[in-house]
């Protein structure tokens, strides 16, 4: 095991293999008694050493990972290598996990949510189905759900809150959501959403409290916090914005620009042009997907 205790609930951002695009990932719970869940599922053989854990999917399970554990001011994090299925492990890291407490109640996101899923060739569909928030109850289509788990990282720019659930503890599916005020007093949320199977590669399902028929505008926000001397925290971003059109099945292009915000330090993958402290920057996705993996690379190295 690690030189700390490396037990939590940690939420992830998941780097997909185009380099530049974060989406919320699975739900990693360390239970610090050699038996780690993903998603509400026990991992099979777990093989842990003294800095991380690593799983196959030739052990009957769903996925398989390498993660290398790290502590930043206290906080547990992990980063590693992810895969589902029977797919290999990527040459590069691409989940990153954060086990930070929410500092903000659940209540923060009272509210009814109208939903639309998302396709990941831009197309959007109104759901009949509605999330009610009333704390500590949470019902989806009219059910209560079971179990859910609430999370918090903490950004640059703001916490980011997480509720998730899974069909593993009677929930008829299972979801990863993320919430935003950024268009306050409305609220908004983004994630995934699957009855079995894979969790999706993309984010298909998004929300408003805003009495609206078409989706709300929205920003995926991944904030990749490194161990290193100097504190720092990146946080990425990637705006996805909706133009609707007027055919009868609503089509939605999609536009997504990537932006880096540095906290503490400059962290970028050029030496030129360094903005100020708390600035942000438009930037190229993969130098800057590059810088981000390289503050990660140096937790890897710290986190014996």
């Amino acid at each position: 095991m690690a030189t700390f205790d490396p037990s939590g609930t940690y939420m992830t951002s998941w780097l997909q293999p185009d380099g530049k695009t974060y989406i919320p990932g699975p739900v990693v719970i360390d239970a610090s008694n050699q038996s780690i869940t993903l998603n509400g599922a026990a991992i099979n053989s777990p093989a842990f050493t003294a800095s991380g854990v690593s799983w196959a999917a030739s052990n009957n399970n769903a996925t398989s990972a390498q993660l290398t554990f790290y502590q930043n001011a206290g906080v547990n994090g992990f980063v590693g290598l992810f895969a589902q299925g029977s797919d290999p492990l990527p040459a590069a890291n691409n989940l990153f996990g954060n086990a930070g407490a929410a500092t903000q109640q659940l209540a923060t996101w009272n509210g009814t949510y109208n939903l639309f899923s998302l396709t990941s060739d831009g197309k959007s569909t109104p759901l009949s189905d509605k999330l009610v928030i009333s704390a500590p109850q949470v019902t989806y289509g009219g059910a209560t759900i079971n179990q859910p788990v609430y999370t918090g990282e903490k950004g640059p720019n703001g916490e980011i809150d997480q509720l998730a659930w899974f069909s593993g503890n009677g929930n008829p599916q299972n979801a990863i959501l993320q919430f935003s005020n950024s268009q306050a007093p409305t609220l908004t949320l983004y994630g995934e959403v699957w009855s079995g199977g894979a969790q999706p590669t993309y984010v298909n399902l998004s929300g408003t409290t805003k009495d609206a028929s078409n989706p709300p505008n929205i920003t995926v926000v991944a904030a990749l916090i490194s161990n290193t001397t100097t504190e720092v925290t990146t946080e990425v971003t990637t705006e996805v914005t909706t133009e609707v059109t007027t055919e009868v099945t609503t089509e939605v292009t999609t536009e997504v620009m990537t932006e880096v915000a540095v906290a503490v330090i400059e962290v970028f993958a050029e030496e030129e042009d360094k903005p100020s402290l708390g600035s942000t920057k438009g930037s190229r996705p993969k130098d800057d997907a590059a810088a981000a993996e390289s503050l990660l690379t140096k937790a890897m190295a710290l986190a014996g």
